[in-house]
């Protein structure tokens, strides 16, 4: 089996080139969330399910009081982000699909 030789400018370029960044497959998109008047009108415009609904579902996840709940964006789509605190203090952070409510992940 013989090697092919490779242009000295091209192993050149090669080697020297920065390294492409490495991106988890699993990674999901940074999550930014909405003001109240952005969530207000996508809830009148039934784009996700209602907070209380969310609540529900989020409480079901991790157990305890809700201590806040926030639509964003998540890439193109909307989820639930809700903090939910046990009575020994743990805190859990729930997030949701907004269409939905199934529940995406649980901290």
């Amino acid at each position: 089996m013989s090697m092919m030789p490779v242009e000295p400018l091209l192993a050149f370029a090669l080697l020297s080139a920065p390294p492409a960044p490495i991106l988890r497959v699993d990674d999901p998109a940074p999550i930014s969330c909405l003001s109240s008047e952005d969530t207000r009108d996508v809830l009148a415009d039934g784009k996700v399910i209602q907070p209380a609904e969310a609540s529900r579902n989020a409480r079901h996840a991790a157990p305890g009081e809700v201590l806040r709940i926030r639509l964003c964006r998540q890439g193109d789509d909307y989820v639930y982000v809700v903090t939910t605190m046990k009575r020994d203090g743990r805190v859990a952070r729930v997030t949701l699909e907004g269409q939905s409510g199934k529940v995406s992940t649980v901290r």
